[in-house]
């Protein structure tokens, strides 16, 4: 019989989800987690004269506290010049700007200024009568609050490796390889700020602020199958007491993706009133593709008794294509619309990547 058990704090690259609102809004987002934390279990039973093992292995990861950033991004500016407004230009402005930390969300809305009289010639301006970009003051917020959000977005990879492992070489240097089939699961959310008008809304109005008007929330669930295999060297010392290790692994999965935002409010212009008329929209998609799982791990064993082994290592896996992101939203421009084109979107895959370092221990007996 062979048990293995290992764990420990991992980490999860940004992720960039930011969403376009057609030719004139951007929502530039990215999405940080910290104290996420990975495990591994292995049970297995040991064919005699070395004629190898059969494993199964269950790997999760789950995400900690996420930390995100977004700015709203507007092809407009407020018009401070005596005429009022806002009125638009060729290059996008920061109207907004949201911040999630530690379950604390701080939204600030802070207009862009342009005046033709005093603005032109200022920070090395000129006098065309246009705006360019270093001619644009943020003279005053006029949005500042914070609300309560949830800590975690419950984000979960998990995997089951059933697998066929045998050794072979001398002493000093030995391999090892598996080959097998994996099953994986990803369930979780990515919360992504957005622009929610369409194109003639009025300059900095409609941005998912968190407060006034709530972030869409991407739900993702994810699943698959297909071959996996690893090869691995050893470099052993003192009598095979000490062994210094790396490993490579792949698995090519058939996987089924699906994501769905639930119902959002959108805004779109009125046809009969000076005013928007609020509408519930929801955007979803489902893809199945094949994709690759691929881990680097490096990684010491120290033997405390025979059949006993202590194991510390670093490992980096890239669930490539795990996730579905929206990537352009379309909302309808009036409301007349909103029967006859409704929320749709473009929707791009996205990878989660996770490094940890794992302490473990082993036990054949």
């Amino acid at each position: 019989m062979y048990l293995e058990t290992r764990g420990g704090p991992a980490s999860i690259s940004t992720i960039d989800n930011s969403l376009s609102t057609g030719s004139t809004s951007d929502s530039l987002n990215k999405l940080n987690f910290s104290g996420t934390k990975s495990g591994q279990f292995t049970a297995g039973w040991t064919l005699p004269r070395g004629r190898g093992q059969y494993l199964l292995t269950y790997t999760g990861v789950a995400d900690g506290t996420f930390e995100l950033d977004a700015t709203g991004m507007q092809k407009s500016y407020q018009n401070s010049d005596g005429t009022g407004g806002t009125k638009t230009i060729g290059f996008e402005l920061p109207w907004w700007q949201v911040t999630v930390r530690d379950g604390q969300l701080t939204t600030t809305k802070t207009p862009p200024v342009w005046n033709s009289f005093y603005d032109q010639l200022e920070n090395g301006g000129n006098s065309n009568g246009e705006p360019d970009p270093n001619e644009i003051r943020y003279p005053t917020p006029t949005v500042n609050l914070s609300a309560t959000v949830p800590k975690s977005l419950g984000n979960r990879v998990q995997t089951w490796d059933l697998c066929y492992r045998r050794e072979f070489g001398g002493v000093k240097i030995r391999s090892r390889w598996t080959a097998g089939i994996r099953y994986l699961t990803f369930d979780g959310a990515i919360a992504t700020p957005a622009w929610v008008t369409g194109t003639s809304s009025t300059g900095g109005f409609g941005y998912t602020d968190g407060t006034q008007l709530d972030l869409i929330l991407m739900q993702q669930k994810t699943s698959g199958f297909g071959p996996v295999g690893s090869g691995e060297i050893q470099f052993n010392f003192f009598r095979q007491r000490l062994t210094l290790y790396a490993l490579v692994q792949a698995a090519l999965i058939l996987e089924s993706l699906e994501t769905d935002s639930g119902t959002f409010t959108f805004l779109s212009r009125s046809t009969t009133v000076d005013g928007y008329f609020v509408g519930a929209g929801r955007i979803q998609n489902n893809v199945s593709k094949s994709t690759w799982n691929t881990t680097f791990e490096a990684g010491v064993r120290v033997k405390l008794l025979e059949g006993f082994h202590l194991i510390v290592d670093w490992n980096t896996t890239g669930y490539l294509d795990t996730m579905l992101i929206p990537t352009d939203l379309s909302i309808p421009d009036n409301a007349s619309q909103v029967d006859t084109l409704g929320t749709t979107a473009r929707f791009i895959s996205r990878d989660f990547v996770v490094s940890s370092i794992n302490l473990g221990l082993s036990f054949q007996f």
